[in-house]
């Protein structure tokens, strides 16, 4: 099976299920006083759970598309970024981008709670954080191999760039969620039409910085 194990026991469900099933086991084992056959068929009742619940994580069974909004899509596709670029899990800056991709998606998916109107723009804003957490994590890998000075220079700006706007776009996020609840207290209405047109600049500011990125990158 192959099983998105770091998915799995991101659940707090998981660890409920181990824990039980290994009481469950114990209390078979102790009512039937360790016989051969209660072990066995506690054996089989426990591993029939656990295998249920884990084929529920099966990479061929759950697709990494679909909407950012949701805090395990967003992570997946955060997670399958790391193992596209292997090693950069080791990395500081690739934890840093991670936890301002991670806490972006939970203002995002906030303030799409209180105004479902955004939730188009909050969606495209979560894809430029995708896209930048992959341009920060090719630029750090890039960085660990490049030996010239001049590629490793444009490679440094790139990245530098990239974590800028990420971070620009994490701090923006959390803002814009608090200003929404504030709106919302004073029954704002004007304010509020307005965030339609901010969200719309920040996807820009990102789509600029993704695209000076690209055309930066040298010709094979």
């Amino acid at each position: 099976m192959n099983i998105r194990w770091r998915s799995a026991f991101r659940y707090p469900q998981t660890i409920f299920l181990l824990i039980g099933a290994a009481l469950g086991y114990l209390a078979m084992a102790v009512f039937t006083r360790a016989s051969v056959v209660g072990l066995g068929v506690g054996a089989l009742i426990t591993l029939g759970m656990l295998i249920a619940w884990f084929l529920q994580f099966q990479r061929d069974r759950i697709t990494t598309t679909g909407n950012l909004l949701n805090r395990t899509v967003m992570l997946e596709h955060l997670d399958a970024i790391a193992r596209r670029l292997a090693g950069v899990e080791t990395l500081s800056v690739w934890a840093d981008a991670y936890q301002w991709a991670s806490a972006s998606q939970t203002a995002a998916a906030e303030i799409a709670q209180r105004e479902p109107t955004l939730v188009p723009d909050l969606v495209e804003t979560l894809y430029t954080v995708e896209a930048l957490v992959s341009d920060v994590g090719g630029s750090a890998i890039a960085l660990e191999q490049v030996q010239t000075e001049q590629y490793r220079t444009l490679t440094q700006r790139q990245l530098t760039q990239s974590c800028d706007r990420l971070r620009a776009t994490h701090d923006q996020l959390q803002q814009l969620r608090d200003q929404i609840v504030l709106f919302q207290l004073k029954a704002d209405a004007a304010a509020s039409a307005a965030l339609p047109a901010r969200l719309q600049l920040l996807i820009d500011a990102n789509k600029t910085t993704l695209k000076a990125a690209t055309d930066d990158r040298p010709s094979p």
